[in-house]
Parts: C-alpha cells; structure tokens; sequence
C-alpha cells in the first residue's frame, strides 16, 4: 500500500445534503414508485442516524423495498386499538401512513397509539420516532422483534425539546466508514443520465438550446458555457443570445 493509500481517512463525516442526495439518487435506482422517493429518503437517512441499518444495510433495505406495494397495508379496529397490517411490506414502507394515523389519533381522541403487524424489519420502525418531531411530537416505539410487530404511542413534546434528531445532523453531519461510503456514492451515480451534450444542455437552472441559446436565466453571472458552446459549433453557430 503507498504511503498517499495509508493516509486515507477511515471514517467520513457527511453532511445532511450529501446524504440527501445520495440516498435519494439510490432509492430512484431502487425504481420504486416516483411519490415513495422522498419518504425512503428520510426513513434512510433517519435509519443511520439513529443506529440502525443506517448505511451498512442501506443497499438490502432498498432491494426490499424495490417491489414495494404500499396498497396492501390494511387499517383494522379491535375496539378501541387501531392495527395496521403491512402484509409483508419493509417497515419504511408504512412509518409515513403509520405515523399519519397515530398523529390523527391522538388529535381527535387524545390517544396516539398505533398496532404495527407483519412488518419486515420491524426494527426500522424506529424512524418514526424522528419522522414525528417535524410535527413538534414525541414517539415512542415498541418493538416485538419475534412476532414482528411493534406498538407506536404519539404524544406532544416537551416545550423544552431538545434538538431534534435532524437539527443534530444538520450541525454536525453522521459519521460512517470511508469506503462504504464511496460504494454508495458511485452506485448512486447510476441515477443520472449519461453525461452527453444533451444532457449538459439541460443540466442546472438554464436550458441551452441547439444554436447557443440559452433559456431560463436573463442575469449575468460567471457561468462557464465553454463546453456547451463547443457542443454548438457542430450546428453551425457559437453564439450566445440572452
């Protein structure tokens, strides 16, 4: 091993909008539905930060979740307990809905307690606990690891809440193993289209259109459209209009 390889940090700190774009980019990957993107985003970056799978088992929850049919949950009542039946479906896929029900729950009854049943990786039920402080609420989580169910009890939170979960990684970003790391930023790649002159005309805030011309910004600013104009000059023109 060179000296420059030995060097290498082991750990990474990652901040909240690099994991943000990485996990969401993997869960396009996934090609699960377009409207579960942002809810597995968050159960993934919750599932890290709060020491669950998180990132070592972030690539086998999403091959989970790739088949996912979220139409299979069902809502039952055993008097007066709420139950929700995941049929077999990973646990991301129901925290949103279970958290949801728990939430409404507790508004209109004043008890937020929710049945979890059939969940698999139940444990990962536990990102509803920092998917509900968005709302200014406390969740508790109950897990029932060898029946695979789980009990969610919501309540207000103290008016003196601690930082939340989100708060934390937004200051101070998580922690994980280097080269873990890199695996997941590179295959998360996967999800962008082909660097092309295509593409690169249609990347960002602005559209470049075939002769130069460029759509979508009247500002100057310091954008460099060198290689765009290149791309261009096979069309006969290297003019930039505004």
């Amino acid at each position: 091993m060179s000296s420059c390889q030995s060097n290498l940090p082991s750990t990474l700190t990652v901040s909240l909008r690099e994991m943000r774009m990485v996990f969401e980019r993997l869960v396009q990957v996934a090609r699960v539905d377009a409207g579960l993107v942002p809810s597995l985003r968050d159960c993934a970056l919750y599932s890290a930060a709060l020491g669950l799978g998180g990132f070592a088992r972030l690539l086998h929850n999403l091959e989970a979740v790739r088949s996912a049919n979220p139409h299979v949950l069902s809502l039952t009542a055993d008097g007066e307990r709420l139950i929700v039946d995941c049929g077999g479906q990973h646990a991301w896929i129901a925290a949103d809905a279970v958290l949801d029900l728990a939430t409404e729950r507790l508004r209109t009854q004043g008890a937020g307690t929710i049945t979890v049943r059939t969940a698999t990786e139940v444990d990962e039920l536990r990102v509803v606990e920092a998917l509900a402080q968005r709302f200014g609420l406390n969740a508790a989580v109950v897990i029932d690891g060898t029946t695979g169910s789980a009990e969610i009890v919501v309540s207000p939170a103290a008016k003196e809440m601690h930082p939340t979960i989100l708060e934390r990684i937004r200051r101070d970003g998580l922690t994980v193993d280097a080269t873990l790391w890199w695996q997941l930023f590179h295959q998360s790649a996967e999800a962008l289209a082909p660097d092309s002159y295509v593409s690169r005309r249609h990347a960002g805030p602005i559209i470049v259109e075939a002769d130069g011309k460029v759509i979508g910004r009247q500002d100057e600013d310091e954008t460099d459209l060198s290689l765009l104009i290149a791309g261009a000059e096979k069309y006969g023109t290297t003019a930039i209009n505004n």
